[in-house]
């Protein structure tokens, strides 16, 4: 990982050099390069582009993942002629990871009749492995094994905007766990511990979101809030009875230039016979960056983070992050032995008229912890 930093960090360093050389030294040369791929992405500017077809390569090294190599493909588009619709966006992503595990993700988030109705929805397909530690904030390190599960999961939620930027609706939620596989000496099988051995589930619930964020994929300035929660009775598919309520709310301070300063609160709270893999974790690519995703594994987390998104030149941009969180099985144990996170990131623009970058970031937490990912789109 140390090897992989520095490389990364003297390509960057190498990369805004150069094209700041080029700038000067070849009558704009490498801006015209540039513009000219943004022109072939989205349309010149007398007919820009409504549509997008894109293709990116997945890969990162993550925690959880080692190596992982994939593939994603998009389409953006925009439904009616309105300028001021937000884009929808239907993505396939698909990875292969060093350690052994697939993953497959179709998904849609899709704006209709001016922004009146918003459509999320996902499938995820896991072939996967990840180790374990048993629950708790205080999970030692020494518990830790792998094992193996498969996994079958859908998310779907349609919302209306009843009045300006103020969106409520519903959604379902599905999940199967199956083929766990611990090796043979563990005492996690008989731990006790909820859907251990593998279950089903299926909840709804309702969700109502406030965004008036300027842009939702970079945004200079508004907020976002976001407050969702699910019911899981028993059911011939399932025997867990539980709910959970998770908020979400972020703010973003437009400074000089495109500077941003933004800010994020996080709460998950499960009450009720609660499946281990619904519980919360603490850790992966959006917040409490560096850490394993489910290295803290309880009922309840909280985290919150900030990030100033600095604009380099161009296209090109960096960031430094830092928050605190933590998991616990009641509201007054999340006080303590609260985890702290920091790194930084690059960034360079992709599709220039929805300001969508791709984003390399290095997080780390206490003790060795550390994490470096690859992905589309910023944290949060």
């Amino acid at each position: 990982m140390p090897q992989i930093r520095l490389v990364l960090l003297a390509f960057f360093f190498l990369l805004f050099y150069s094209t700041k050389q080029v700038y000067a030294q070849s009558n704009h040369g490498f801006i015209n390069l540039v513009n000219r791929f943004y022109q072939i992405m989205e349309g010149d500017s007398a007919k820009p582009k409504k549509n997008y077809f894109f293709t990116l390569p997945i890969w990162s090294v993550t925690p959880e993942t080692g190596i992982k190599l994939g593939l994603s493909l998009g389409y953006m588009f925009r439904i009616g002629q309105k300028e001021n619709t937000r884009p929808s966006l239907i993505r396939l992503n698909t990875s292969y990871t060093q350690n052994k595990q697939f993953n497959i993700r179709p998904s849609a988030d899709i704006f209709f009749f001016e922004n009146k109705y918003n459509l999320k929805a996902q499938y995820v397909f896991n072939n996967f492995n990840e180790y374990y530690w048993g629950i708790g904030n205080l999970a030692p390190e020494s518990a830790k094994e792998l094992y193996d599960f498969k996994q079958h999961k859908i998310n779907a939620r349609l919302t209306r905007q009843f009045i300006k930027d103020l969106y409520m609706g519903g959604q379902i939620m599905y999940e199967q766990l199956y083929n766990i596989k611990f090796k043979d000496s563990s005492k996690a099988p008989s731990s006790g511990v909820a859907g251990i051995n593998g279950y089903t589930i299926f909840g709804a619930g309702l969700a109502l979101a406030y965004d008036n964020r300027d842009n939702i994929y970079y945004p200079l300035k508004g907020a976002y809030l976001e407050i969702s929660n699910y019911f899981f009775f028993p059911s011939q598919i399932s025997k867990y009875q539980f709910r959970s309520v998770t908020v979400d709310v972020r703010k973003f301070f437009g400074l000089w230039k495109e500077n941003v300063l933004a800010l994020q609160g996080y709460a998950s709270i499960n009450k009720g016979d609660v499946p281990y893999r619904q519980m919360s974790t603490m850790g992966n690519e959006m917040i409490m960056r560096g850490y394993y995703n489910g290295r803290f594994r309880d009922n309840h987390f909280v985290a919150a983070q900030a990030e100033f998104r600095k604009t380099i030149w161009g296209p090109f941009g960096a960031v430094v992050f830092c928050g605190l969180g933590n998991v616990g099985s009641d509201l007054s144990n999340l006080t303590q032995n609260i985890k702290p996170n920091y790194g930084f990131g690059f960034r360079a623009t992709t599709i220039r008229r929805e300001h969508i970058n791709a984003r390399i970031d290095f997080g780390f937490g206490e003790g060795k912890i550390k994490g470096f990912y690859f992905t589309l789109s910023e944290a949060f």
